[in-house]
Order: structure tokens, then sequence, then C-alpha cells
């Protein structure tokens, strides 16, 4: 694995950071600080948030009276963000860190000062939490819920501070672990040297007192968490986090490990390399688990936290070659649940989702139709004739949706053809898949009429669309080119972070946009079309012009694992390598015009024409 996971910023550092778990997110600025942003709620939008509810403004350290209101570097991981403090008049180093275990609502900040003196001293560290507790439609005023101001009191039993909405039962916490005694507690108006965020929160600020030896360091965890709907639920998750933190970010860590050794990609553009591995680890940052169960895509980071929302298809579909197809089933269960418990009407697909599970928004025919379009997509990748036994029910209700909403078919605006015939090629997939008759769903294709070739790409098409249009067309170089662009795109710090252009201002990342990334990177640059329950893959690789190979190693397509080489043997050709230790697998490739079925028993190597 060449690509390196590790960012390490001491420029720029007011731009925007993201730490990530499945139930909580801290968003704040690579300095350490956690200014006021965001738009959809003005403001609002930063902060450490459990689900839709909003825990903390953010948190704010000091050691031996001095605030750390400005790190001189910014270390951003896959797992952990860190932050350096070079306090060269009390010959002092501290470096915070902070990551979301998986499952919790809250944080763990790890706290490490190093003493640069040749004597023994103490160091007095002060912990505040700025409380903001809400949600983003209350504080919009859409749910009813009103707003109160957060109170606040110190537990002596728990050595920890508690706040509450005074209107609401949401509740948030924060202390340190274990046997760190607390010094002093108290409510400031202010935070000497910070200044206060926007909002109706309260400051509760905690002391400790570490010894350091010469020349040495030592090393604190502080802790945050929210809890809905009574205290003793934050008091449940600080107790997980003193008892766990170790353990969970070792678990973490060697999921992320794994999850970054899957379709590994090595190309000689450092920024697309780095688009393209990233893909992966921020569609886990996005990932978000229900209450009820099952999981789902937040749409974008910090402005639109609900799950699903536009473009959810293509956000999902992405996963598929990132070894996601587990993950994307998991999303698609998620979502017939969540439609039938709304009693949408059958074969209607939500389109929008909150966090706590509740449909904002219920979907149409073109929910309907791209929910079985990538039924489909999802089974050509992982070949999982349960999870298409587990699908059918629902496959058939959106096909029949589709067929009372357009008047048997007869009334399919232009710009639904290809996604209604999509999806009545998913369906029969479906019921082939899982033995059953196909004929009847096949026969429906013949009422639609077959979309009208595109000659040329529209003018006002997105980046997106331009690199799977010329991905379909395989148009390699005008692929990079797209892809290029799109990784100008990247948030400030936040390597591989591309954005749709119509994304609102302040988005960091957005789960839509990798789809425009990685389509055309598997399909027209790796050139792999599987069908995994076959165990069959059409495979049409490409190597751009300048470019002497590219590696792909890992890609999962069923219970297979495949290598995949490019070597550049000429100005015009390239050998193609393609290798597995599973057995019964043909690959599809055309060799001078011609397609040829090989049987993949070890390897295949081919010289092909560019």
């Amino acid at each position: 694995m060449r690509s390196d996971y590790k960012v390490y910023r001491y420029d720029r550092l007011n731009a925007p950071v993201v730490t990530a778990g499945s139930a909580a997110v801290l968003i704040g600025a690579q300095n350490g600080l956690f200014p006021d942003m965001g738009y959809a709620v003005p403001g609002e939008m930063g902060g450490l948030w459990a689900g839709e509810k909003k825990v903390c403004d953010g948190f704010f350290l000091a050691v031996d009276d001095v605030p750390l209101t400005q790190a001189d570097a910014c270390e951003i991981h896959p797992v952990v963000t860190a932050f350096h403090y070079r306090m060269q008049k009390e010959r002092l180093h501290v470096v915070r860190r902070q990551f979301i275990p998986d499952g919790v609502s809250g944080c763990v900040i790890e706290l490490t000062i190093e003493n640069l003196k040749n004597a023994p001293r103490m160091a007095e560290v002060s912990f505040t939490v700025r409380t903001d507790i809400l949600t983003a439609a209350a504080a919009r005023g859409e749910d009813g819920a009103e707003l109160g101001r957060d109170v606040g009191e110190y537990d002596e039993q728990e050595q920890a501070f508690f706040a509450r909405d005074s209107r609401n039962p949401w509740h948030a916490v924060w202390g340190a672990q274990t046997g760190c005694r607390v010094l002093q507690a108290d409510l400031p108006q202010s935070v000497y040297g910070f200044g206060n965020t926007q909002g109706k929160g309260v400051n509760g600020r905690l002391f400790y007192r570490l010894r350091l030896a010469a020349n040495e360091q030592a090393t604190m965890r502080l802790y945050i968490a929210g809890g809905y709907p009574s205290r003793s639920k934050a008091e449940e998750a600080l107790a997980l986090l003193r008892g766990q933190a170790e353990t969970m970010l070792e678990e973490k860590r060697a999921r992320i490990e794994a999850m970054k050794a899957l379709s590994d990609a090595t190309l000689p553009d450092a920024a697309l390399e780095q688009c393209v591995n990233w893909a992966k680890l921020y569609a886990d940052w996005m990932l978000r688990t229900l209450p009820r169960g099952g999981c789902a895509l937040c749409c974008e980071l910090p402005e639109n936290p609900a799950l699903y929302g536009e473009g959810w298809a293509k956000a999902m579909e992405a996963l598929l070659p990132l070894g996601g197809a587990a993950r994307v089933q998991e999303m698609l269960r998620t979502l017939v649940d969540v439609s039938a418990q709304a009693q949408l009407a059958p074969g209607r697909v939500a389109r929008s989702v909150s966090l706590s599970g509740r449909v904002l928004q219920a979907g149409g025919e073109r929910e309907s139709a791209q929910f079985v379009a990538l039924v489909h997509h999802t089974l050509l990748w992982s070949g999982d004739r349960a999870f298409a036994a587990d699908m059918l029910p629902m496959t058939g209700l959106c096909v029949n949706y589709l067929r009372r909403s357009t008047r048997g078919f007869e009334d399919v605006q232009e710009d639904m053809l290809a996604q209604v015939r999509a999806a009545l090629v998913g369906h029969a997939y479906v019921l082939k898949l899982t033995g059953a008759d196909d004929a009847a769903a096949r026969a429906l294709l013949d009422r639609i009429p077959a979309e009208p070739e595109q000659g040329e790409i529209a003018p006002n098409a997105t980046l997106a669309e331009r690199a799977r249009w010329h991905g379909e067309h395989e148009h390699v170089e005008q692929v990079i080119v797209c892809m290029e662009q799109m990784a100008a795109s990247a948030a400030p710090g936040l390597p591989g972070s591309v954005r749709t252009e119509d994304a609102a201002p302040g988005v960091l990342l957005q789960a839509r946009a990798a789809e425009g990334m990685i389509r055309p990177a598997f399909e027209c640059l790796f050139g792999v079309k599987p069908d995994a329950g076959r165990k069959t893959m059409a495979w049409r690789p490409h190597t751009p012009i300048g470019w002497e190979g590219w590696k792909l190693e890992n890609l999962r397509i069923g219970d297979a694992s495949f290598d995949l080489t490019s070597e550049r043997v000429s100005p015009s050709r390239a050998r193609y390598t393609i290798r597995t230790a599973q057995q019964g697998w043909t690959v599809c490739v055309m060799e001078n015009g011609e397609e040829k079925a090989l049987p993949l028993d070890g390897e295949i190597s081919v010289i092909l024409e560019d």
C-alpha cells in the first residue's frame, strides 16, 4: 500500500476539519478552535453532533493559564486528528489528539504534555466545554420544539459536568479519565482567551494537574458525550468512554486499516490517487447508524446532516468498487424498512431521512427506479443471492409503482426513460438470480422507447457528468482531465474531498460527489464491469497518454480478490495483467476488435491498444 493517509498541515489552519464516527461527528478548524460556521443554521453547524442533536459548540484547553488558541500544525489521519502547540516560553510541547469511537455519541480528547525542562514540574490543565444543545430542525423552527437556555451543574460523585437544554430532554456531559482528580470546577460567563460562540449555551470548566518528570511527558484523556432522552443516557456514554476508549480506538484503527487495503490504487497522478483512495474513508466518515438499527449515508457535512437525500443512489453506487458492497446492501435494507415504517405507498422509496430514522421527503418515480437499479448494480458486485431474495419483493413493488404512476409506462417522461429501463433490467436480473422467471419483466422493456443516443455531451453538464459520459465512450484522456478538475475542488486541508459545482458554501464533504470520480476511474481507467453472480468480468482497461502504468490491489468482487496492473510497452500499447487466487472466473477482453472470453486460472496478461 503506497498511499500516504496522513496529512500534515502548517498553513491555512483556519480551514475546517472533520473528525467523524458512526454516531457522532466533531467539526472545527485546523487551528484547534471551534468558530461559528455553517449556513443551514447560520453559525451553528460546527461543534460536536451526536445524531441529529448538537451537543456543544466546542471545547477549549489551557495549560498553566495559557490558552491553546492557535495550533502550530494539524495532522489529519483517517481515525485521529492531532493538533500541535509549541509553548516556547513555558518550555512545553502540547499535542491534542481527538477521535470519535464507533457507535458512541461522544468524543475522546487525548492531551499529551511534554516537559522540555531538565527539572520536574507540575502542569495545570483547564478543560472548558461550551454547550449549545439543539437540533437543526428546532433551531429553524421546523419540528415544534422550542429551544431553551442550557443549564449546567458539576457532579462531585461523577467528577464531571452535566448540562441540558432547559426546555427539552437533551443532555451533555464532560469529564476526564477515571483517577484524574478535579481540582476545581466552575461556570464562567466567558472563556478566557477564546471568546464565546453564539447560541444559548453554557460554559463548564474543569481544572486538573499533571506531574511531569524532567524531559518527559504525561498524557490524560478527556471526554464529551451526549444523551437523549435522559441524563442516564449521557452517563452511560461517559462510562463507556472512560472504560473502553483505548479498546475502541484500536478496534477502529484495525477496521480502517482493513478498509484502506481494499481497492488500493497506485497512480502516476498523486492528486487523483489521493481522491480515489480517500473516497472509501470519507464514505466511512459519512456513515451513520440509526437508533432503530441499520445505517445510511449522511448527505453533506456540515450543512446537511440528513440521510440519503439528493443523489443517494449515486453516492451509494460509488462504494461498490471500493469494497463497500456489504454496506450498500445494509443501507438498501434500511431504506426498505424506513419507507415501510413511514407507510409510503407500496414501491415508493424515501428520498430523505432524518438521523433519527424519520422520513423527511417521500420519493417518487425517480427514487423507485434508482432503488431497483442500485439493487442490480450491488448484485453485480456482490453476487449475494440471499440479498437478491430479500430485495425481490421490493423491486417488484417498485416496478408496479412505476407502472401505475406512468399509466402502464405510456407516460414516461423523456428524462426518465433511461432510469425506468434500468429499473426493469434490474428487476429482471434479480428475478433471474433468484431462479424466478424474468420473461414478464423483460417483456415490459418493449413498452418503453430507448433513450436516443447522445451524440455529444450537453454543454451545461457538470464535471461528474462529463467524466461519466467520456468514461462510457472510453475517452480515457478526457476522463482524466475531468477527474483532475474535480480533484482541484477539494476542501482546504481535507485530502481528496471532492465536491460538486453546486455544493453549498461551506460544504466540506459531499456524499454524492465521489461517484463522478470513482465510477469513471473503475469503469474506464481500470475497465472493470463485473457480474459476480455469474463469476464473469468484462475488462476494458486503459492507460492515458503520458502514464507509464497503474496498479489496483485487492479489488473485491463477490468473495474473490483481484490485483490489476498496467504497464506501458509502447506509445500506444500497454500490457494489462489481472491476478486472483479464486477459481472459476472468466474475463472478457476486446483484442483487435474481437471480444474474447478468457478463463482466469491465476493470471491473465494481454497487450492492448489504447
